[in-house]
């Protein structure tokens, strides 16, 4: 597997982020804590309308979910088991792009974390078992 390869394209899943904020801008304009549950598992619901979905050949979009402070993307790697992979190899390399990503993009970076919310980043094997977790913080950014 091209860790790299699939870790970029998992930062892709920020763009759905995006497309959130641009769909529904009456929403995001509202006067609402961006770091209540809520807020946040409203979010999560305009995402999961699109999912499951394929961001490339080897990882899917999984339901997201809105917790108090954090919105968790949840993804799969469709043709791996945990055992295939290094979970602390990935992660590391996980960490870095998509913490890059996270940072460098206007729609997370201006809508959700300099708003003071975590990304939490949850990957999974094929079988849905757990192979690593990457949180993005505000700090991780500079805010």
């Amino acid at each position: 597997m091209n860790i790299t390869k699939a870790v970029f394209w998992l930062a892709v899943g920020l763009g759905l982020g995006y497309l959130v904020w641009s769909v529904v801008p009456d929403f995001f304009a509202a006067q609402v804590d961006p770091r209540s549950k809520e807020f946040l598992s409203k979010v999560a619901a305009e995402l999961n309308k699109a999912v499951p979905v394929m961001i490339d050949k080897e990882t899917e979009l999984l339901p997201s979910v809105g917790a108090e402070g954090m919105l968790i993307y949840n993804y799969r790697l469709v043709s791996f088991s945990a055992a295939q992979v290094d979970a602390k190899k990935f992660a590391a390399a996980a960490r870095q792009q998509v913490t890059q990503g996270a940072c460098s993009r206007p729609e997370t970076r201006d809508g959700f974390l300099k708003k003071g919310v975590i990304l939490r980043y949850s990957y999974f094997d094929k079988d849905k078992q757990h192979i690593a977790t990457v949180d993005v913080e505000p700090s991780n950014c500079g805010f």
